[in-house]
């Protein structure tokens, strides 16, 4: 019985299959100060004075980010001070935005702030600055 599922464990791990995980959330009573890189989904409803580079990124509606933001898909309900680089880039109502976004898909509600240039293209995160996949190894040594 329990065999079957380490069977099952270490075959994902040699296939490198990456479940859904749990969201990282930045509380609204935190400061980062500091880039932030992560291979899921990030929610912020503090304060990051620095880069961020995930695959989800929903910012709260009293979040505020200082610094550059790459993403697969942005929900922007909050603060962003700086470039904003997404596939999918959602600014709601509350949404403020001060600096340039390149986009491959663009939803602005009524009522959002937006300061600076909107580019579209078929590739807003060129490969080489895309966030890695996550590679499993087995550090230990084999006697």
């Amino acid at each position: 019985m329990f065999s079957k599922v380490k069977r099952e464990a270490e075959t994902r791990i040699k296939n490198n299959d990456r479940r859904p995980t749990t969201p990282t959330i930045i509380s609204s009573d935190l400061t980062i100060t500091g880039d932030l890189v992560c291979d899921g989904e990030v929610h912020v409803d503090g304060v990051i004075e620095g880069d961020i580079r995930c695959r989800v990124l929903v910012v709260g509606a009293n979040a505020q980010i200082h610094g550059s933001v790459q993403a697969d898909v942005a929900k922007i309900h909050g603060h962003i001070d700086g470039i904003l680089c997404a596939r999918s880039i959602f600014l709601a109502t509350t949404a403020k935005v001060i600096g340039d976004i390149t986009h491959e898909r663009l939803e602005i509600e009524q009522g959002a702030f937006l300061e600076g240039h909107c580019r579209h293209t078929d590739d807003p995160i060129p490969a080489e600055q895309a966030p890695s996949d996550l590679m499993l190894t087995d550090a230990r040594k084999k006697d």
